[in-house]
């Protein structure tokens, strides 16, 4: 099965998010071609910490043991949703995000017991470095190359003004790993255990 290793979003900042994905599509591009765009399902958004694949059942009662008992060496904290950024470049547009920002270095600490975690299960590095964000979008395979490069022009303009600022903060006490079901819909996901920060002995 496949896995992976997220922070949920509660309902109201799925509810921001939505109305952010709303506000984009009728940028002028996006109202030409909406279909360049694959959009994230609302209810399906989450901060992923690790993404790890096919996942055996052996490596899976593993990785649930020891996310409770990372968990629990974790004090919940507070993030917020922050701005509009992409991969792999505005220029060469893969994913449509929204940054993640927080006032303390705890998500960062957690990620990294997570990665830690997945390398010791046999899992390989990660190539990337840890970019906290949530997915609102994804390009489509083989899009028109010019109506991606308006499209992105005019999502790298909007992006210039800081989005956010107030009211999107939320508390994260709860760490899951999830099993996700690739679809022709799109995946669903399962949610396979739910270990809580608790900062405990």
């Amino acid at each position: 099965m496949r896995t992976f290793v997220a922070i949920e979003i509660p309902h109201n900042v799925k509810k921001m998010a939505r109305a952010e994905q709303d506000r984009l599509r009728e940028l002028p591009a996006l109202r030409e071609q909406p279909s360049i765009l694959r959009w994230t399902n609302p209810d399906n958004l989450h901060l992923t910490l690790r993404f790890l694949g096919e996942t055996e059942e052996s490596r899976r009662l593993l990785l649930q043991n020891e996310l409770a008992n990372i968990a629990a060496r974790h004090a919940p904290f507070t993030l917020a949703l922050s701005h509009l950024g992409c991969f792999r470049s505005w220029s060469n547009l893969r994913v449509l995000w929204v940054g993640i920002r927080s006032e303390s270095d705890a998500l960062g600490a957690l990620q990294a017991e997570v990665e830690s975690l997945a390398r010791r299960a046999g899992f390989p590095p990660e190539r990337n470095s840890f970019s906290p964000h949530i997915t609102l979008a994804r390009t489509v395979r083989n899009a028109p190359r010019p109506a991606l490069r308006a499209t992105s022009d005019q999502l790298r303009r909007y992006a210039e003004d800081d989005l956010f600022q107030t009211g999107t903060d939320w508390r994260v006490g709860e760490l899951h790993f999830i099993r996700s079901v690739l679809g022709r819909s799109g995946p669903q996901y399962f949610n396979l255990a739910t270990c809580a920060l608790t900062d405990g002995p």
